[in-house]
């Protein structure tokens, strides 16, 4: 088992690639497209139009940028957990608000500061894509933290 310490940051990374992983997924589903021309988009915000051209470096870039930002999304849902039992004991709530926030942030904050195509904003792409942050990300980060950070039964 993880030593006390060492368990925040292994919920994190674990949470982050899971649904890092799962985000992916869902995006396929519903973008359609490779798998190399979604993360090639996901590098866009850093290199612009170049991301297109820049075949699988661009894309290896834009793996990394999204595993990072997973991971540290999944970070700060575990100081939530950390700080305020609510969030543990509500987790399948707290995931839901919590990726409706993450699509939030991303796409009302993130992707227009960034040289990425500007988000599809159609109602049926919004529904889309709610549910999809919510039940392929902020739920899968919410119930893996939780179960990573859960104390110990039977202990004191």
């Amino acid at each position: 088992m993880t030593s006390a310490p060492a368990r925040p940051i292994f919920a994190s990374l674990g949470a982050g690639l899971f649904a890092g992983t799962t985000n992916l997924i869902a995006a396929g589903a519903i973008f359609g497209g490779t798998l190399t021309h979604g993360l090639q988009l996901i590098a866009s915000g850093l290199l612009g139009e170049w991301a297109f051209k820049g075949a699988t470096p661009a894309a290896a870039l834009g793996a990394s940028l999204h595993y990072g930002i997973s991971i540290i999304a999944a970070g700060l849902y575990c100081a939530l957990v950390l700080r305020r039992k609510w969030w543990r004991e509500h987790w399948l709530i707290g995931g839901t608000l919590f990726g409706i926030v993450s699509y939030l942030v991303m796409n009302v904050i993130v992707v227009p500061l960034s040289n990425a195509p500007n988000p599809d904003f159609s109602p049926v792409i919004v529904a889309k894509e709610l549910v999809a942050h919510t039940v392929m990300f902020g739920i899968p980060i919410a119930g893996i933290i939780t179960a990573v950070l859960r104390p110990p039964s039977g202990g004191a």
